[in-house]
Parts: C-alpha cells; structure tokens; sequence
C-alpha cells in the first residue's frame, strides 16, 4: 500500500492509506491468456507480485486453467470481471483439486466449472473469509469443501452468501473437520449428489434451497451439533430413487425453523440416535414415506407445522413415526389430519411425550 499525508491540517500530520490498483491477470507481469491451458504457475507468480500484507486480484472474462492446485496466501481478494463469463477451470487432463484458501481471502464474481473431471472446485482452509456471488458446477467431487486440520488451522467463522451449486458428482457444500461457525447466506443448490453435508457444528444456513439431488438433499453428522436451519426450501431429492429431505445421524441440539419440506423420495427429515432436535414452522407434504421419522432419538420438539399430501394417490404416509428408544418427544400445535395422508396419523414410540394443541 501507498500512503499519502495530508496537508493544510494543525498539529501532527495525518495519514492516508492509497489502496493500490488490483493486479489483473492479463497485466504483462502475470500474462494470463485466459483460453483454458495450463497457467497454474503464471498464478502462484502473480500472487508473489501482492504486498506482503496482501492485495487483489482482477479476473478478466476468460478461462483460467489451473493444473495443480492453487493455494491463497492470507489476505488476497480474487475478483471476477462478472459470474457468468470469469471462469475457472481444470487444465486439459487435470483431475485435482482447484483452488484453496487460507486466512481473510474475499473471493467474489467467478463461475468454477469443474467439467466433470476435477476435484474439489473450492476448499476452504483456513477461518474468517468472505464467499460472494458465486457459481459452482460441474464438479468431479465436491463444489466447496470446509475442512481444517486443528484448533491453530480450521476452516471455521467464513461468511458465505449468494451461491450457486450445481450438477456436482459428489457433495455441493461439504462441511467437513474442524469448520465450525460458518454462516450460509443464500445458496442454491441443485442436482448433485447430495446437497449438503455437515461434520461440524454451530453453523448458520438462512434461505437455503435444495432440490434434485441424487440421494439426500441435507446430512448432518460425526460432530454436526448445535446447527440453525432457518427458512429452508429442500424439495424433489432423491432422485436416485431413495433419498430424504433432510437426514440426522447421532448428532444433537439441531434446529430447523420455517421452510418446506416436499416431494422428497423418502422422508421429510428422518433422524437417527438424533435428540434435542427441534423442528419448528415447516410445511411437511408430499413426501414419499413419511413427514418425520425419528429413530431412538429423543426429547424433540415439532412445534406449529403443517403435515400434508396434495398428490393422487397420497404418497405421505403418515405426519410423525418414531420408533425404537424414540420417547420425550413434544408435538404440540401442528396441523396433520389422518385424511390428508396415506395411512393416517402420528404413531409415537414411548411412553412420555407430550402432544396437545393439533387438528389430527
């Protein structure tokens, strides 16, 4: 950075910081020619040309191909010309992983197109960036990985708003080890493998759509605990022939709040040894088994949602199942009439739960 003092002010001198231009691809020191070829290294030198306290990055319209991956140093800004045409991109032959992150990085305005044949598109490893309009697809795995390595290296407290997944082989936004606290703002994402997958806790999704997934459309995990789920939209998953909206293994303290759960293969939300879930204003309909269905899970709340079938013949059996240990559950105040489904009402395991307050 440049810096300039500013005059005609009494006393000390104050001092102005100058940010310098961004440093575009196509400038002679870097010489990107943007036509998909392998320009890996001409990338790693442009991010030697950055101060040492860091800098930004402009990416002309154009497609970057990268043949190894690229790892960002701390405080680099990549910026893209606009979403639709500032492409990355695997390299002819290339089927590794293509860009990762490390601290206070800002990536915004850049379509990643995995042409099937890459790895992971993104993978965030490092805490507090920033993620902004941007478009992922075609990934040969995952469209964006979170994962750390310990407590000193996670991938945790990122912000990640306005994205597009799309068409991946593996899983869309896959929150993986030691990437807890990041918040999802606005993402879409569509027709890959699954939809989302969460090993780590105490995130943040608000307006999230899933939908057309080849099996689930959300998992929750290994550590995925104390996760807020807040206006979902996860619809048409399992397309594969089995699939759920949103499925729960030994995991606890989850919230979904407001949203629509429908036209799932199997379920709605199905958990699994998955207590102190608490699931709060979703429309629950059209799905092909069963609206929830819990499994030795306990102490769960479904509060004020509405459980129902449009389809003809019904497709979703029944609002509530619980089976096995399943027991303290609270059902109070939804709408889940017998006649609006195929083989009628809740049917709850145990011998302690409260249920008051429903149209059955």
């Amino acid at each position: 950075m440049a810096t300039l003092a500013v005059a005609g002010q009494t006393g000390a001198p104050s001092v102005a910081t100058v940010r310098e231009a961004p440093l575009s691809l196509r400038d002679p020191r870097v010489g990107c020619l943007l036509d998909g070829r392998d320009e890996s290294a001409k990338i790693i030198a442009a991010l030697g040309l950055l101060p040492s306290d860091g800098g930004e990055i402009h990416q002309p319209v154009g497609r970057l191909g990268l043949g190894s991956e690229v790892a960002f140093p701390a405080n680099v800004t990549w910026t893209g010309e606009n979403i639709g045409s500032a492409i990355i991109q695997p390299a002819p032959g290339y089927t590794g992983r293509l860009i990762s992150t490390g601290k206070y990085n800002q990536i915004s305005n850049v379509h990643f197109h995995g042409m099937r044949t890459s790895n992971v598109l993104l993978t965030v490893r490092g805490p507090r960036s920033t993620f902004h309009h941007l478009h992922l697809s075609n990934s040969g795995s995952h469209g964006m990985e979170f994962v750390g390595t310990d407590e000193n290296a996670s991938a945790h407290a990122n912000k990640i708003t306005d994205i597009n997944i799309e068409d991946c082989l593996g899983v869309g936004i896959f929150v993986n080890a030691v990437a807890y606290d990041n918040e999802f703002l606005n993402v879409w994402v569509g027709e890959c493998r699954t939809g989302v997958r969460l090993h780590d806790g105490a995130c943040f999704f608000d307006n999230l759509h899933v939908w057309g997934c080849v099996g689930n459309g959300v998992e929750l995990g290994d550590s995925a605990h104390r996760n807020i789920f807040q206006n979902i939209y996860v619809e048409s998953n399992g397309t594969g022939g089995a699939g759920s909206g949103v499925v729960l293994w030994q995991v606890w303290g989850n919230q979904f709040v407001g949203g629509r759960l429908w036209r799932n293969a199997s379920n709605g939300i199905e958990l699994y040894s998955s207590g102190r879930t608490r699931i709060m204003g979703l429309d629950i309909h059209d799905n092909g088994e069963n609206g929830i269905r819990g499994r030795d899970s306990a102490m769960c709340q479904v509060i004020g949602n509405q459980f129902y079938d449009d389809t003809t013949p019904r497709r979703q059996d029944r609002p509530i199942v619980t089976v096995g240990t399943s027991n303290n559950w609270i059902v109070s105040n939804n709408v889940m009439r017998a006649y609006d489904h195929a083989s009628g009402g809740m049917s709850l395991a145990g011998g302690n739960n409260v249920v008051s307050g429903n149209i059955e």
